[in-house]
């Protein structure tokens, strides 16, 4: 409902349209004037056609525009056919007929001629009203006896002739004006509407253009899409390479504390090597002084061969006893860096045998005072019996002890 209210035109604008009030009508002049508002009104409906948007407003001016085109062209007949009846009908015509030598008669033949043949495009009753004036207007003029009478009747006709046809010229005139004014908005409003068609035509021109461009973008930016995913995918790869150089990097610091853990160890255990060289040393030391002496039994076995030479077998052996004497020391320096090695390892085995004798007899203490708490509770009353069982549990502590004692009393 409110979409038909809205299409249809506003008439509250029209009030200007069938606003004449005469009585005195030809009928070619009702028929012309109802067919003059009739184009007006429809004139009116193309200008007044709403539309939702701009773009609709200019297509629909585009297609109704060759009807507005022959609305303008049938305004501007009617409006001319006016103005030539107007023309026709001022009694100043008549008057420039008769100055000029025409005779009335004649001029009533022209009229009439001119009347015959625009009455296919006036109708009948227009030409018969025109006939009938005419017709009295040449009897008036045929009858000599009557001029007098004729004159005064011309002339009081003449007067509300007169008085009615500048009514009529006033009114024609105003319309006239008016028409023109409509013509010229009319022709404002075409103008206009070419114009707007003109901006439509470059507004869609630039959307093409736009929407060009935006395909181009587009497909510049599916482009970018494509290279930020696979930048994406790169990255994603690389950080969870980052992730498993990381967990290298954390078990790489397990294995590094483990490393410093075993290098501790490591100098610990050359820390005890450097003992055992310091040991050597000593060793050496008293090697070297065996050398020493060596050296001086060498320097008195020549000088015995000097002095003695008769002695010389017996020197002789007793450089090779020395030499003997030697790799004897050497040997037992050997053995006794073995056997360092062997109280080394015995010593271990014995701290080890300690400690798990320790922890057996921790044990046994334990059990030993869980049984004695329970005895003492049981039997408070008989002490001998107590005594006795105290000194039992002693006999097999006493008697429990490994035997492997003496290794450490030889140590």
């Amino acid at each position: 409902m409110s979409e038909s209210m809205k299409n249809q035109p506003s008439e509250s604008h029209w009030w200007w349209l069938d606003n004449d009030t005469t009585v005195r009508r030809s009928p070619w002049l009702q028929s012309t004037l109802t067919e003059l508002n009739e184009k007006t009104k429809a004139m009116l409906k193309l200008i007044e056609g709403e539309a939702d948007s701009f773009a609709q407003r200019a297509e629909m001016f585009y297609k109704k525009r060759p009807e507005l085109v022959s609305l303008v062209e049938d305004f501007y007949k009617t409006h001319r056919l006016l103005a030539e009846r107007y023309d026709q009908v001022r009694p100043e015509t008549a008057i420039r007929h008769l100055k000029t030598g025409e005779s009335p008669t004649a001029s009533f033949r022209q009229c009439q001629s001119e009347k015959l043949m625009s009455f296919d495009d006036h109708g009948y009753d227009s030409y018969y009203e025109n006939c009938d004036v005419e017709e009295s207007v040449e009897s008036e003029i045929d009858d000599p006896e009557h001029e007098e009478n004729a004159k005064f009747v011309d002339y009081i006709e003449h007067a509300e002739v007169h008085s009615v046809a500048a009514n009529e010229v006033m009114k024609l005139r105003k319309e006239i004006e008016r028409l023109g004014e409509e013509k010229k908005a009319h022709k404002d409003q075409i103008k206009l509407k070419n114009d707007i068609l003109d901006e439509v035509m470059m507004l869609r021109e630039q959307i093409e253009r736009a929407q060009k461009e935006n395909k181009v973008q587009k497909d510049e930016l599916e482009k970018k899409d494509m290279i930020c995913k696979e930048i994406v995918m790169k990255l994603m790869e690389e950080m969870e390479e980052i992730k498993r150089l990381k967990q290298k990097d954390t078990v790489c610091d397990e294995v590094v504390t483990k490393l410093m853990e075993e290098m501790e160890q490591l100098k610990k255990e050359n820390e005890a090597l450097k003992n055992e060289l310091k040991m050597e040393g000593t060793i050496c030391d008293e090697v070297m002084k065996l050398r020493e002496e060596i050296e001086q039994l060498k320097k008195e076995n020549d000088e015995v061969k000097k002095n003695e030479l008769k002695q010389k077998d017996t020197i002789c052996n007793e450089v090779m006893s020395l030499r003997e004497e030697k790799e004897r020391v050497r040997e037992e320096n050997r053995t006794q860096k073995n056997d360092l090695k062997l109280k080394d390892i015995e010593k271990i085995e014995v701290i080890r045998q300690l400690s798990s004798t320790i922890d057996v007899l921790k044990q046994e203490n334990v059990l030993m005072r869980s049984f004695i708490s329970k005895e003492f509770t049981q039997k408070w009353k008989k002490p001998f019996e107590f005594n006795k069982i105290i000194g039992d549990l002693s006999k097999k502590m006493f008697n429990g002890i490994p035997k492997n004692k003496p290794s450490i009393v030889a140590l």
